[in-house]
């Protein structure tokens, strides 16, 4: 046991110090590398300072003096305004971008037509915050897509914001800097006996090397993304044929990109030798093991045949006690071992003779006493019978209370219809609506018998006022919230003279606070509603908005536009003071489509996945339909809804109103 013990010490010694040497080893070629690339982004740094200047100096001149100054963009003659810039055309090339990330004119004419959202989500944020902000980028050093060769790129929106000018400028001492990088990963592999391959891996997005020749290992390609996205070191150890091979992606985060912020060092390490090593310690154990054990079971027999002949002369001497005659006693014979043991043999049975007869008496005992358990039991049998009788009475109380419990359900019930039919009063009717408000449809869906959404209208002084209301919760408690809704909705604009939308929900806000009794510290309710509302003035063809939460979507000339609400519910505090609302003012056209909802179809469940519809496909479908008439497309969504659906319950209260100009 002992030489078993220090054979698998010394294996998992072995193996340890193995383990550890190669981790160290990396861990020594992953700060290396760290150092160097260090150096590389230190040495680019220095060289991207001379361009910087200059490459300003092009792009202002192109966006504030050349491009405004010509009809066409997408058609300018970069190649001249190239030339008279004196640009080299070899090194320096100019690109236009229109919204869509397309290349749609450049100096480059491999690069025509490419989508540079293509590069990632990282660079598409990038250019849509160069247009958003129409200020001058100069970023540092990247890698162009196709001849993975160092470039520097600067990006500037043109006035107008429908296109980036895009320079970019080719640098042969950047390119000399990432060649000797090369030549020092070369000279490590070199150095370190069992690393056979070793690559520096950038951008999170687009993952590439600047090594042209890097060996790329298909199937690891999924780990190696992994090491991305979770900035952390990952390994693999994989066999192929006779050969064991290590794979270490070792995460660096980049601070000197713009576009790249962080690179994978790849390690490859041939563990062969190390597992060969590993395999003949384990076969010395082996051997060691089997040779031990073969000694103990020689002393084992040896021993064994000694002892063997008086025990089964013992055994025989047993077979004639264990056939039932305890009378019967072994033999005892000689003076050894198997003598003091049949001697030992001889007083059990003694003992045994005596239990044997004490154990007779016992059952006799414990038969009489069973006997007057079985007249207990008949006993309490009869007690049983009289507790069944006693719970066949307690059966019948509890069916009458269950009769008394439906007809209070059906009292409640009642009650609930009744309360659905005073929510319907207080809704405006259809033909008040149809009268005032135009062409338009309502799809008012409540979850259950009464809603926790509601629709608003109202025309004074020739405006018009339409909202679509969803508040806390559904059904009975939504209920009463949507008449508290609808009563300060009534007072802001009658008692209150509220006319701007914001002035009306800010009014409602403080209405909803002082009616609910709300308080503004830890014991805040979170009781509200979520709210669009849209004041229409039909002189000047125009429309104000405000939203609690909820938007406002208007479809014209083929684009969806989206108004956000403020980002609070009614009913919410900033501070010790209520949340202040804000309002849109939107020129209408003939042909747009408004549309104002609460959240219960988008949040509705169902479809083959059994998710969400989302938000994203609630708009798309309203633009599939806008075309329609309104009538259309109130049948078109209810018919979505259902289909949608399937067999799930609705969970939400459902209302959208569409208005067209």
């Amino acid at each position: 046991m002992a030489l078993v013990v220090m054979a698998v010490v010394n294996f998992r010694n072995t193996r340890s110090q193995i383990t550890t040497a190669n981790d160290e080893k990396n861990r020594i070629i992953s700060s290396e590398i760290t150092e160097v690339l260090k150096l590389q982004d230190l040495s680019i740094s220095i060289i991207e300072k001379s361009m910087s200047e200059r490459m300003e100096r092009y792009s202002n001149t192109i966006v504030h003096d050349i491009l405004p100054s010509l009809h066409d963009t997408e058609d300018a003659d970069l190649t001249a305004i190239q030339s008279r810039l004196g640009m080299d055309p070899e090194m320096e090339d100019i690109y236009i971008i229109d919204t869509s990330g397309i290349i749609v004119n450049t100096t480059y004419e491999p690069d025509l037509g490419f989508n540079l959202f293509n590069l990632g989500e990282e660079h598409e944020r990038h250019l849509r915050h160069v247009l958003d902000t129409a200020v001058f980028v100069n970023t540092r050093f990247a890698i162009e897509d196709a001849t993975k060769t160092p470039r520097k790129y600067t990006y500037q929106a043109t006035r107008d914001r429908n296109y980036i000018v895009e320079l970019g400028a080719f640098s042969r001492e950047a390119n000399e800097v990432i060649q000797t990088i090369e030549k020092v990963k070369s000279d490590i592999i070199r150095d370190n006996q069992g690393i056979i391959d070793l690559e520096v891996f950038f951008n999170a997005d687009t993952i590439f090397s600047l090594n042209k020749n890097a060996i790329v290992y298909k199937d690891k390609t999924e780990l190696l993304a992994r090491a991305f996205i979770k900035k952390d070191t990952l390994e693999l150890l994989e066999r192929t044929g006779q050969a064991w091979y290590h794979f270490q992606f070792v995460y660096l985060p980049r601070q000197n990109s713009n576009l790249y912020k962080g690179s994978v060092i790849r390690i490859v390490s041939d563990r062969t030798a190390e597992k060969v090593l590993l395999k003949r310690e384990l076969t010395k154990f082996v051997i060691l093991f089997i040779l031990t054990l073969l000694v103990v079971m020689l002393l084992i027999y040896r021993k064994t045949k000694v002892i063997t002949q008086p025990i089964a002369k013992l055994v025989e001497n047993v077979d004639r006690i264990t056939g039932g005659h305890l009378s019967e006693r072994a033999e005892v014979v000689g003076n050894n071992e198997i003598t003091r043991l049949s001697r030992k043999f001889n007083m059990m049975i003694d003992e045994l003779e005596k239990y044997y007869n004490e154990l007779e008496q016992m059952v006799r005992d414990r038969t009489a006493e069973i006997e007057k358990q079985k007249l207990e039991i008949e006993k309490q049998r009869d007690t049983l019978r009289d507790q069944k009788n006693k719970l066949s009475e307690r059966n019948t109380q509890l069916k009458s209370a269950y009769i008394e419990i439906d007809e209070q359900r059906k009292h409640i019930m009642d009650s609930i219809y009744y309360a659905r039919r005073i929510q319907t009063a207080i809704l405006p009717s259809e033909d008040y609506v149809r009268d005032n408000l135009g062409d338009h449809f309502i799809l008012y869906r409540p979850k259950d018998i009464v809603s926790g959404d509601f629709y608003w209208f109202k025309l004074i002084d020739n405006l018009i006022m339409v909202a679509a209301v969803d508040c806390t919760g559904h059904g009975v408690p939504g209920a009463f919230m949507s008449i508290v809704g609808h009563n300060q909705l009534n007072h802001a604009v009658t008692v209150g003279k509220a006319r701007e939308p914001d002035d009306i929900l800010n009014r409602l806000n403080s209405g909803v606070i002082e009616t609910l009794s709300v308080e503004t510290h830890e014991s805040k309710v979170q009781d509200g509603m979520d709210l669009s509302l849209c004041v229409f003035d039909e002189h000047k063809k125009k429309v104000q908005f405000s939203g609690a939460n909820n938007p406002l979507v208007l479809i014209r000339d083929g684009e969806v536009t989206r108004f956000r609400g403020d980002k609070f519910p009614i009913g919410a505090y900033e501070g010790t003071l209520p949340q202040v609302f804000t309002s849109r003012e939107i020129e209408l056209k003939k042909g747009d489509c408004l549309y104002i909802f609460s959240d219960g179809y988008a949040d509705q469940f169902g479809g083959p996945d059994d998710k969400k519809f989302t938000t994203k496909k609630f708009r798309q479908f309203l633009f599939d339909i806008h075309t329609e008439s309104c009538d259309v497309q109130r049948y078109l969504l209810d018919k979505k809804l259902d289909e949608w659906k399937g067999d799930n319950e609705q969970i939400d209260d459902v209302l959208v109103i569409g208005i067209k100009i």
